[in-house]
C-alpha cells in the first residue's frame, strides 16, 4: 500500500492539483460553511450526468453509513504514513471540492485556491479533521458539492476541451473522474472497515 510520501494518489498528483488551480471558471454557488449549500441548478434526468448522479447517491449512502459505522476506528491505519480511517473520508471530501475545478466548477466560496502549494495544504488540513461530527458534516458536503458540480455542466458542454494529466481531455472525462475517485477510495475504506471487524453496513451476506 503506497504511502503519502510515495508515489501519490490520483488526487495527489502534481497534474492534477495543477489543473485544480488553473482550471478554476466562474460557478453560481451560495457561500455556507463548509460549502454545503448552493444555487439550485436543474438536475439532469437522462444521460451521462443523470447517471453519474445517479451512482452518486449510490456512493453517498455507502460512504455515509461507513463513517457512521467506524467512527471508534477514526485514528487506525494499516502501516505508518498511510491515510487514517478519518483521513480516508476527509481526502474525498476535499477532492469533491476540489476535482470540480478540473471541469470549470469553483469550490465553494471560502474554500478557492490561488496555488499549487495551497491546494495541497487546503487538502492536508482537511485531513487532519477528526471529530466525527465534523468529519460526517465535510464529507456530505463534499458530495454534496460533487452532485451540484455533475449538474452544472451542461450537456452541450460535455465535449468542451479540458487539461488532464497535462494531457487534452473532454469535461465528460473530468466528471468521470470525480466519480470513479470516489469509487476506488470507497474500496480502500471498505478494506479498512473489514480488518477492524466493521462489516459494511449495505453488506447482507457479513
Amino acid at each position: 500500500m503506497q504511502t503519502r510520501h510515495g508515489m501519490r494518489t490520483l488526487i495527489g498528483s502534481t497534474a492534477v492539483m495543477t489543473a485544480f488551480v488553473i482550471g478554476v471558471h466562474a460557478s453560481a454557488q451560495e457561500p455556507a460553511e463548509h460549502g454545503a449549500r448552493h444555487q439550485q441548478v436543474e438536475m439532469p434526468t437522462s444521460g451521462v450526468r443523470a447517471e453519474l448522479l445517479g451512482d452518486l447517491d449510490i456512493l453517498e449512502e455507502k460512504y455515509t453509513s461507513l463513517a457512521e459505522a467506524t467512527t471508534a476506528h477514526y485514528a487506525w491505519r494499516p502501516a505508518e504514513g498511510v491515510r487514517s480511517v478519518s483521513e480516508v473520508f476527509m481526502h474525498i471530501a476535499g477532492a469533491n471540492l476540489y476535482i470540480p475545478t478540473i471541469f470549470g466548477v469553483d469550490a465553494p466560496e471560502g474554500m478557492e485556491v490561488a496555488s499549487l502549494e495551497e491546494a495541497f495544504g487546503r487538502m492536508q488540513e482537511m485531513e487532519q479533521v477528526t471529530e466525527p461530527a465534523e468529519v460526517m458534516e465535510r464529507l456530505s458536503a463534499g458530495i454534496a458539492h460533487a452532485r451540484h458540480a455533475i449538474a452544472s455542466v451542461p450537456d452541450a458542454e460535455l465535449d468542451t476541451e479540458i487539461m488532464l494529466f497535462g494531457q487534452p481531455a473532454t469535461k465528460r472525462a473530468g466528471l468521470i473522474l470525480l466519480v470513479s475517485h470516489m469509487h476506488e477510495h470507497l474500496g480502500q475504506a471498505v478494506a479498512y472497515a473489514r480488518m477492524n471487524g466493521v462489516v459494511p453496513p449495505w453488506s447482507a451476506g457479513g
